[in-house]
Protein backbone atom coordinates (compact mmCIF):
# COMPACT_ATOMS: atom_id res chain seq x y z
CA UNK A 1 0.00 0.00 0.00
CA UNK A 2 1.34 3.37 -1.31
CA UNK A 3 1.71 6.28 1.51
CA UNK A 4 -1.32 8.33 -0.42
CA UNK A 5 -3.67 4.81 0.03
CA UNK A 6 -2.57 4.57 3.82
CA UNK A 7 -3.07 8.37 4.58
CA UNK A 8 -6.72 7.78 2.63
CA UNK A 9 -7.32 4.59 5.11
CA UNK A 10 -6.61 5.60 7.91
CA UNK A 11 -8.90 8.92 7.48
CA UNK A 12 -11.46 7.32 6.01
CA UNK A 13 -11.43 4.54 8.68
CA UNK A 14 -11.57 6.97 11.78
CA UNK A 15 -13.87 9.26 9.95
CA UNK A 16 -16.48 6.33 9.51
CA UNK A 17 -16.37 5.32 13.09
CA UNK A 18 -16.41 9.09 14.15
CA UNK A 19 -19.14 10.19 11.89
CA UNK A 20 -21.71 9.27 14.83
CA UNK A 21 -19.81 9.45 17.78
CA UNK A 22 -18.69 13.08 16.80
CA UNK A 23 -21.46 14.55 15.51
CA UNK A 24 -24.04 12.85 18.00
CA UNK A 25 -21.79 14.11 21.27
CA UNK A 26 -21.18 18.05 19.11
CA UNK A 27 -24.35 19.83 18.99
CA UNK A 28 -23.67 23.43 18.56
CA UNK A 29 -26.14 25.67 17.23
CA UNK A 30 -29.82 25.81 16.22
CA UNK A 31 -31.08 24.03 12.99
CA UNK A 32 -31.21 25.53 9.80
CA UNK A 33 -35.03 27.07 8.83
CA UNK A 34 -37.05 23.93 8.04
CA UNK A 35 -37.53 24.37 4.34
CA UNK A 36 -40.64 24.23 2.46
CA UNK A 37 -41.53 20.64 2.47
CA UNK A 38 -44.24 17.86 4.20
CA UNK A 39 -43.90 15.04 6.75
CA UNK A 40 -45.94 12.18 5.52
CA UNK A 41 -46.74 9.12 7.39
CA UNK A 42 -45.84 5.60 5.83
CA UNK A 43 -46.76 2.33 6.57
CA UNK A 44 -43.45 0.16 7.70
CA UNK A 45 -43.90 -3.78 6.95
CA UNK A 46 -44.11 -5.48 10.33
CA UNK A 47 -43.23 -1.94 11.74
CA UNK A 48 -44.78 1.06 13.49
CA UNK A 49 -45.46 3.26 10.17
CA UNK A 50 -42.58 5.96 10.30
CA UNK A 51 -42.91 9.54 9.36
CA UNK A 52 -41.10 10.50 6.17
CA UNK A 53 -40.30 14.10 4.81
CA UNK A 54 -40.17 14.82 1.26
CA UNK A 55 -40.25 18.30 -0.77
CA UNK A 56 -42.12 18.64 -4.52
CA UNK A 57 -41.24 20.73 -6.91
CA UNK A 58 -42.64 21.14 -10.66
CA UNK A 59 -45.42 19.32 -12.65
CA UNK A 60 -44.96 16.33 -15.42
CA UNK A 61 -44.00 12.91 -15.12
CA UNK A 62 -42.79 12.14 -11.16
CA UNK A 63 -38.82 11.50 -10.52
CA UNK A 64 -38.34 10.21 -6.96
CA UNK A 65 -34.95 11.60 -5.67
CA UNK A 66 -33.16 9.43 -3.20
CA UNK A 67 -30.12 10.37 -1.56
CA UNK A 68 -27.19 8.49 -0.50
CA UNK A 69 -25.88 7.35 2.78
CA UNK A 70 -25.36 10.60 5.24
CA UNK A 71 -26.92 13.20 2.93
CA UNK A 72 -30.54 14.35 2.82
CA UNK A 73 -32.95 15.96 0.15
CA UNK A 74 -29.52 18.99 -0.21
CA UNK A 75 -27.86 16.80 -2.04
CA UNK A 76 -29.89 17.56 -5.30
CA UNK A 77 -30.33 21.63 -4.65
CA UNK A 78 -28.22 21.79 -7.65
CA UNK A 79 -30.05 20.17 -9.67
CA UNK A 80 -33.35 19.42 -8.85
CA UNK A 81 -34.54 23.31 -10.32
CA UNK A 82 -33.25 22.44 -13.55
CA UNK A 83 -35.76 18.99 -13.15
CA UNK A 84 -38.59 20.45 -11.83
CA UNK A 85 -38.67 22.53 -15.10
CA UNK A 86 -40.15 19.48 -17.05
CA UNK A 87 -40.70 17.69 -14.44
CA UNK A 88 -42.64 16.75 -10.77
CA UNK A 89 -39.69 16.38 -9.17
CA UNK A 90 -40.45 14.52 -5.23
CA UNK A 91 -37.07 14.45 -3.25
CA UNK A 92 -37.45 12.38 -0.32
CA UNK A 93 -35.51 12.11 2.85
CA UNK A 94 -34.94 8.33 3.38
CA UNK A 95 -35.87 6.61 7.35
CA UNK A 96 -32.89 7.93 9.43
CA UNK A 97 -31.99 11.03 7.56
CA UNK A 98 -32.57 14.58 6.75
CA UNK A 99 -35.39 15.30 8.54
CA UNK A 100 -37.57 11.90 8.52
CA UNK A 101 -38.11 10.21 11.61
CA UNK A 102 -35.37 8.01 12.71
CA UNK A 103 -36.40 5.03 14.95
CA UNK A 104 -33.90 3.35 16.69
CA UNK A 105 -35.03 -0.39 15.27
CA UNK A 106 -32.36 -1.75 13.44
CA UNK A 107 -34.21 -1.63 9.78
CA UNK A 108 -31.88 0.12 7.71
CA UNK A 109 -31.06 -2.04 5.41
CA UNK A 110 -31.17 -1.26 1.58
CA UNK A 111 -34.20 -4.20 1.39
CA UNK A 112 -35.95 -2.06 4.11
CA UNK A 113 -35.33 1.18 3.01
CA UNK A 114 -36.79 0.20 -0.37
CA UNK A 115 -39.54 -1.64 1.22
CA UNK A 116 -40.81 1.98 2.82
CA UNK A 117 -40.12 3.83 -0.40
CA UNK A 118 -42.44 1.10 -2.11
CA UNK A 119 -45.08 2.07 0.65
CA UNK A 120 -44.83 5.25 -0.30
CA UNK A 121 -44.96 5.09 -4.09
CA UNK A 122 -48.12 3.14 -3.12
CA UNK A 123 -49.79 5.44 -0.95
CA UNK A 124 -48.99 8.63 -2.77
CA UNK A 125 -50.75 6.55 -5.99
CA UNK A 126 -47.69 7.46 -8.07
CA UNK A 127 -47.13 5.73 -11.61
CA UNK A 128 -44.79 6.15 -14.09
CA UNK A 129 -42.00 6.87 -11.53
CA UNK A 130 -38.56 7.44 -12.77
CA UNK A 131 -36.40 6.53 -9.83
CA UNK A 132 -33.09 8.66 -9.11
CA UNK A 133 -30.62 7.00 -6.60
CA UNK A 134 -27.03 8.68 -5.51
CA UNK A 135 -24.82 6.20 -3.93
CA UNK A 136 -26.56 4.33 -1.59
CA UNK A 137 -30.30 5.75 -2.74
CA UNK A 138 -29.00 3.91 -5.75
CA UNK A 139 -29.23 0.99 -4.01
CA UNK A 140 -32.28 1.62 -2.53
CA UNK A 141 -34.02 2.44 -6.35
CA UNK A 142 -33.20 -1.18 -7.80
CA UNK A 143 -34.44 -3.00 -4.83
CA UNK A 144 -37.49 -0.78 -4.98
CA UNK A 145 -38.25 -1.73 -8.37
CA UNK A 146 -38.02 -5.36 -7.40
CA UNK A 147 -39.82 -4.35 -4.11
CA UNK A 148 -43.75 -6.24 -3.34
CA UNK A 149 -46.42 -3.79 -4.96
CA UNK A 150 -44.12 -2.50 -7.16
CA UNK A 151 -42.52 -5.35 -9.16
CA UNK A 152 -44.53 -6.30 -12.26
CA UNK A 153 -46.43 -3.13 -12.14
CA UNK A 154 -46.45 0.13 -14.13
CA UNK A 155 -45.30 2.24 -10.91
CA UNK A 156 -41.46 2.28 -11.74
CA UNK A 157 -40.89 3.59 -15.28
CA UNK A 158 -37.29 4.44 -15.36
CA UNK A 159 -33.76 4.07 -13.07
CA UNK A 160 -31.15 5.83 -12.78
CA UNK A 161 -28.43 4.89 -10.56
CA UNK A 162 -25.51 7.30 -9.60
CA UNK A 163 -22.09 5.78 -8.59
CA UNK A 164 -24.02 2.99 -6.16
CA UNK A 165 -23.10 0.60 -4.32
CA UNK A 166 -25.36 -1.72 -5.72
CA UNK A 167 -23.64 -5.27 -4.96
CA UNK A 168 -22.46 -6.48 -2.31
CA UNK A 169 -18.42 -5.67 -1.79
CA UNK A 170 -18.69 -2.55 -3.64
CA UNK A 171 -16.82 -0.35 -1.38
CA UNK A 172 -13.16 -0.52 -0.46
CA UNK A 173 -12.33 -3.28 2.62
CA UNK A 174 -11.59 -0.21 5.14
CA UNK A 175 -15.18 0.63 5.16
CA UNK A 176 -15.74 -3.03 7.02
CA UNK A 177 -13.95 -0.30 10.26
CA UNK A 178 -17.54 0.84 10.59
CA UNK A 179 -18.10 -3.01 11.71
CA UNK A 180 -15.70 -2.01 14.96
CA UNK A 181 -17.90 -2.68 18.14
CA UNK A 182 -16.01 0.36 19.89
CA UNK A 183 -15.86 3.79 18.97
CA UNK A 184 -12.72 5.46 19.87
CA UNK A 185 -13.85 8.23 22.09
CA UNK A 186 -10.13 10.36 22.10
CA UNK A 187 -10.72 10.59 17.78
CA UNK A 188 -13.58 12.03 17.81
CA UNK A 189 -13.93 14.48 21.01
CA UNK A 190 -12.91 17.62 19.41
CA UNK A 191 -15.31 17.12 16.01
CA UNK A 192 -18.31 19.36 15.10
CA UNK A 193 -20.80 18.28 12.66
CA UNK A 194 -19.35 20.71 10.51
CA UNK A 195 -15.75 19.61 10.76
CA UNK A 196 -17.03 15.64 9.97
CA UNK A 197 -19.00 17.17 7.00
CA UNK A 198 -16.21 19.06 6.10
CA UNK A 199 -14.17 15.83 6.35
CA UNK A 200 -16.22 13.79 4.30
CA UNK A 201 -17.21 16.00 2.14
CA UNK A 202 -13.54 16.51 1.22
CA UNK A 203 -12.78 12.56 0.50
CA UNK A 204 -16.17 11.78 -1.68
CA UNK A 205 -14.89 15.30 -3.82
CA UNK A 206 -11.14 14.31 -4.30
CA UNK A 207 -9.17 15.91 -1.21
CA UNK A 208 -6.90 18.50 -1.80
CA UNK A 209 -6.96 20.27 -5.42
CA UNK A 210 -3.13 20.72 -7.17
CA UNK A 211 -2.50 20.58 -3.08
CA UNK A 212 -4.81 23.59 -2.26
CA UNK A 213 -7.95 23.88 -0.64
CA UNK A 214 -10.76 22.39 -2.56
CA UNK A 215 -12.85 25.81 -3.13
CA UNK A 216 -15.85 23.41 -3.96
CA UNK A 217 -16.54 22.79 -0.67
CA UNK A 218 -18.22 26.23 0.63
CA UNK A 219 -19.62 26.71 4.04
CA UNK A 220 -23.41 26.31 2.52
CA UNK A 221 -22.25 23.55 1.59
CA UNK A 222 -21.11 22.06 4.68
CA UNK A 223 -23.40 23.33 6.74
CA UNK A 224 -26.33 21.73 4.72
CA UNK A 225 -24.71 18.28 5.09
CA UNK A 226 -23.92 18.80 8.80
CA UNK A 227 -27.28 19.91 9.78
CA UNK A 228 -29.03 16.64 10.30
CA UNK A 229 -26.83 15.31 12.33
CA UNK A 230 -27.40 17.41 15.34
CA UNK A 231 -30.20 15.46 15.96
CA UNK A 232 -28.16 12.36 17.96
CA UNK A 233 -30.49 9.70 16.86
CA UNK A 234 -29.13 10.25 12.75
CA UNK A 235 -25.60 8.51 14.81
CA UNK A 236 -27.60 5.63 15.14
CA UNK A 237 -29.30 5.66 12.02
CA UNK A 238 -26.44 6.43 9.92
CA UNK A 239 -23.98 3.67 11.22
CA UNK A 240 -26.90 0.70 10.84
CA UNK A 241 -26.95 1.51 7.32
CA UNK A 242 -23.25 1.70 6.83
CA UNK A 243 -23.21 -1.57 8.72
CA UNK A 244 -26.06 -3.50 6.58
CA UNK A 245 -23.62 -2.15 3.54
CA UNK A 246 -20.47 -3.46 4.24
CA UNK A 247 -22.47 -6.94 5.93
CA UNK A 248 -24.07 -7.63 2.76
CA UNK A 249 -23.31 -10.90 1.19
CA UNK A 250 -24.49 -12.84 -1.59
CA UNK A 251 -23.07 -10.56 -5.01
CA UNK A 252 -24.30 -13.89 -7.40
CA UNK A 253 -27.86 -14.11 -6.19
CA UNK A 254 -28.89 -10.00 -6.12
CA UNK A 255 -27.28 -9.46 -9.05
CA UNK A 256 -29.74 -12.15 -10.94
CA UNK A 257 -32.78 -10.30 -9.44
CA UNK A 258 -31.39 -7.21 -11.21
CA UNK A 259 -31.57 -9.18 -14.11
CA UNK A 260 -35.06 -9.60 -14.07
CA UNK A 261 -36.37 -5.55 -13.32
CA UNK A 262 -36.87 -4.80 -16.84
CA UNK A 263 -37.51 -1.20 -16.43
CA UNK A 264 -34.78 1.07 -18.90
CA UNK A 265 -31.58 1.91 -16.59
CA UNK A 266 -29.12 4.47 -16.89
CA UNK A 267 -26.06 4.05 -14.67
CA UNK A 268 -23.84 6.70 -13.81
CA UNK A 269 -20.41 7.04 -12.78
CA UNK A 270 -17.27 9.31 -11.88
CA UNK A 271 -14.10 8.19 -13.43
CA UNK A 272 -12.13 9.07 -9.96
CA UNK A 273 -14.87 7.70 -7.34
CA UNK A 274 -12.95 7.09 -4.48
CA UNK A 275 -16.24 5.84 -2.46
CA UNK A 276 -17.37 3.64 -4.84
CA UNK A 277 -14.71 2.57 -7.35
CA UNK A 278 -15.82 2.71 -11.15
CA UNK A 279 -15.13 -1.53 -10.96
CA UNK A 280 -17.97 -1.31 -9.16
CA UNK A 281 -19.63 0.24 -11.92
CA UNK A 282 -18.71 -2.17 -14.33
CA UNK A 283 -19.42 -5.10 -12.10
CA UNK A 284 -23.27 -3.75 -11.72
CA UNK A 285 -23.65 -2.74 -15.66
CA UNK A 286 -22.68 -6.69 -16.28
CA UNK A 287 -25.61 -7.25 -14.22
CA UNK A 288 -28.15 -5.16 -15.85
CA UNK A 289 -26.46 -5.93 -19.18
CA UNK A 290 -29.46 -3.72 -21.17
CA UNK A 291 -28.44 -0.71 -18.72
CA UNK A 292 -26.86 2.06 -20.25
CA UNK A 293 -23.59 3.40 -18.73
CA UNK A 294 -22.13 6.64 -18.68
CA UNK A 295 -18.70 7.67 -17.23
CA UNK A 296 -18.46 11.32 -16.15
CA UNK A 297 -14.96 12.92 -16.28
CA UNK A 298 -13.63 15.51 -13.87
CA UNK A 299 -15.58 14.43 -10.92
CA UNK A 300 -15.29 11.80 -7.81
CA UNK A 301 -18.25 10.65 -5.88
CA UNK A 302 -20.45 13.93 -5.81
CA UNK A 303 -21.45 14.96 -9.59
CA UNK A 304 -24.33 16.34 -8.15
CA UNK A 305 -22.23 19.06 -6.73
CA UNK A 306 -18.74 18.73 -8.66
CA UNK A 307 -20.39 17.99 -12.35
CA UNK A 308 -24.25 19.61 -11.83
CA UNK A 309 -24.28 20.15 -15.37
CA UNK A 310 -22.46 17.34 -17.06
CA UNK A 311 -24.75 15.24 -14.42
CA UNK A 312 -28.03 16.90 -16.24
CA UNK A 313 -27.10 16.79 -19.68
CA UNK A 314 -26.28 13.00 -19.35
CA UNK A 315 -29.89 12.21 -17.94
CA UNK A 316 -31.97 15.08 -20.36
CA UNK A 317 -32.11 12.08 -23.03
CA UNK A 318 -32.49 9.25 -20.78
CA UNK A 319 -35.46 11.15 -18.96
CA UNK A 320 -37.12 12.04 -22.47
CA UNK A 321 -37.50 8.79 -23.79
Amino acid sequence: MNGRRARTTAMLGAVLTAFAAGMASNALSAPAAEPLGQRIAVAQPGRPSVTLYVEEHGQGAPLLLLHGLGESTFTWREIAPALAARHRVIALDLKGFGRSEKPDDGAYSAEDQAALVARFIVERGLEGVTLIGHSFGGTVALRTALAEGIAGTSRIRRIVVIGSPALPRSTPRYFDLVKAPLVPDTLVSALSPEAMARLLLREAMGGHVGGKKNTAITDDLVEGYAAPYRDPAAMTAFLATARAIVTEEGADAVAKRYATIGRPTLIVWCRKDPIVPLKAGRRLKAAIPRAEFTVLEGCHHLPQHERPQQLLKVLAPFLEK
